[in-house]
């Protein structure tokens, strides 16, 4: 079978659903790398947010406990395979991660190198003390993007990732500028936000994306 015959075969439309996990069981520190565990809330805004979905296929998780250990439960109610990948991750936030939100922000005053302050505002250009960079972050996201959109067949799939990640797959789909702040500063990401978005794959293999409201 040659390469138009396969993107012949994967021709049509089908939904992702990208879902934040939910409340941690650690809230107002910066949760990036840091493995911290879901509220019992957590778990149930998770189960609340996803009793419509119905016909998932496929199901990926961020390997991180906070996506992981409910996405785990999930698939065995749904009788589905687990895939944990590594790129849908949260931003590793270095030498702040884990961290009390009120703490970073007092050590605003003291930092000589990049303050969280500086990062909100332009991550872009304020790295993380020790931790990962924006374009790195991006690039590893994108890098499962196109592996998804290139590799994926015809199935409704569910996707338990982080804010960061999301933020910048809605960026991609509505062609938000990326270098850019744009979809940081003006999408907001609440815990077990469950986003719809559609894909088609048209029979030259090209595949179009839309969010669903």
């Amino acid at each position: 079978m040659n390469k138009k015959q396969q993107a012949l075969l994967l021709t049509g439309e089908y939904t992702l659903y990208l879902l934040r996990h939910g409340e941690i069981a650690t809230p107002g520190i910066l949760a990036g790398k840091t493995d911290v565990a879901l509220s019992e809330f957590g778990h149930t805004q998770l189960s609340q947010s996803t009793k419509p979905l119905k016909n998932i296929s496929r199901c990926i998780s961020s390997p991180l406990v906070r996506c992981h250990e409910w996405a785990s439960q999930y698939c065995q109610q749904q009788n589905l395979p687990l895939e944990v990948e590594s790129n849908v991750r949260e931003m590793d936030f270095g030498d702040w991660d884990g961290q009390r939100y009120q703490a970073l922000w007092r050590m605003d005053n003291q930092s000589a190198t990049s303050a969280i302050g500086d990062f909100w505002q332009n991550p872009w250009q304020h790295q993380p003390p020790n931790g990962e960079t924006m374009e790195s972050f991006v690039n590893r996201v994108d890098h499962w993007w196109q592996d998804y959109l290139a590799t994926n067949t015809l199935q409704n799939t569910l996707v338990v990732t982080h804010a960061g990640v999301i933020k910048h797959l809605l960026a991609r789909v509505l062609n938000l500028p990326i270098p850019g702040t744009v979809h940081l500063a003006s999408i907001d990401v609440p815990y077990a936000s469950l986003i719809k978005i559609s894909l088609y794959r048209d029979d030259s293999g090209k595949v179009w994306s839309k969010l669903v409201l």
